[in-house]
């Protein structure tokens, strides 16, 4: 036999005690508990407490987590609650995904595994694809290059345009020049100043470019001053020796960093070149032992969110002095 309360005599007396303000729980209740590794901010209030005073949580609040030590056995619902940052839930999370095979292996029993876009009945049969592919994202460095051929949207024509180099700009000209014409010329990257005129008319142009695309206050470059600063890896890549993409890598406190100045010139795009300076970043990152990489891009360069998709990195919001904005889409990246 159950001596515990019924659950209507128990409902019932309850509602004579609040209608009488009796606000004691009854004995046999359970009273909730701190979970260990919660924070008080979690902690469910009990009666008479004071008001809790809410406070944003930040990364400084799980300095104590082991991130590597983290497995399919860990409780993972303190990185799941209200308010935790997104950068921390994602960092949590991706360790939940790697633990065990079971979370990234498909099940090939699944009904929607397969991409049955193709068998759709509203449309003749190959007429309609998907651009997503697993494990590759939405575009590959060949169909980015028939994209480029195909033209551009017409925001990407006006930049184009604008970003070309001035009657005067003599160095962007012959640079312009010896990309067209040595299309089969080898590219070399290497860490060079940015305070070189080769250089600067790269920047002009990408300067143009990105302000045929967005307003003033949504652009959010570096000059060259701020390129030399000795916390900046800055690097250059060049085809038949001339310069026709750049980047930066700006180190900053605790393992992080962020790429700027990330630019290809519009006639070179399609080749590879974005994808290899990026990794040439990426690989002078390591070699600083930089454990996340951020950065702030537009939202109408599909190319470049492809690019940085296909590599890896995730969407995030504004970090640093960043803040909110709708032309702004904001990426990261763990390597450490």
């Amino acid at each position: 036999m159950n001596d515990e309360e019924p659950f209507l005599r128990r409902w019932s007396r309850r509602k004579l005690e609040a209608k009488e303000g009796v606000a004691q729980p009854a004995p046999d209740a359970d009273v909730p508990s701190l979970d260990k590794g919660a924070s008080p901010e979690q902690a469910p209030r009990q009666p008479g407490d004071p008001p809790k005073e809410k406070r944003e949580l930040t990364e400084a609040d799980f300095a104590d987590v082991d991130f590597e030590a983290l497995d399919m056995k860990s409780d993972y619902s303190r990185f799941l609650a209200p308010g935790v940052p997104e950068s921390i839930k994602n960092r949590a999370l991706r360790k939940l995904w790697m633990s065990d095979a079971v979370f990234t292996t498909p099940d090939p029993f699944q009904d929607y595994l397969g991409d049955y876009t193709d068998a759709a009945v509203a449309v003749p049969a190959g007429t309609l694809k998907t651009a997503y592919r697993i494990g590759k994202g939405f575009l590959s460095d060949e169909e980015l290059a028939e994209w480029e051929k195909l033209g551009k949207p017409a925001e990407g024509e006006a930049a184009a345009a604008s970003a070309k180099p001035p009657a005067g700009d003599t160095a962007a000209a012959g640079a312009s020049a010896t990309a067209a014409a040595g299309a089969d010329a080898p590219v070399s990257i290497a860490a060079e100043p940015a305070d070189q005129p080769e250089v600067h008319a790269l920047l002009r142009q990408s300067d143009a470019y990105h302000a045929a695309l967005y307003p003033a206050e949504s652009n959010h470059m570096v000059d060259t001053a701020a390129l030399a600063e000795p916390n900046v890896r800055f690097l250059v890549a060049r085809r038949g020796g001339a310069a026709v993409s750049c980047g930066a890598l700006v180190l900053g406190a605790d393992g992080e960093a962020e790429l700027k100045r990330m630019f290809v010139l519009p006639e070179v795009r399609g080749g590879g070149i974005g994808r290899r300076i990026l990794e040439a970043l990426e690989a002078a990152a390591r070699a600083e032992r930089v454990r996340v990489i951020r950065l702030e891009t537009g939202v109408r360069q599909p190319e470049s969110l492809a690019l940085y998709r296909r590599h890896g990195y995730t969407e995030r919001g504004p970090f640093g002095k960043y803040e909110r904005d709708p032309l702004s889409t904001f990426f990261e990246k763990w390597v450490g």
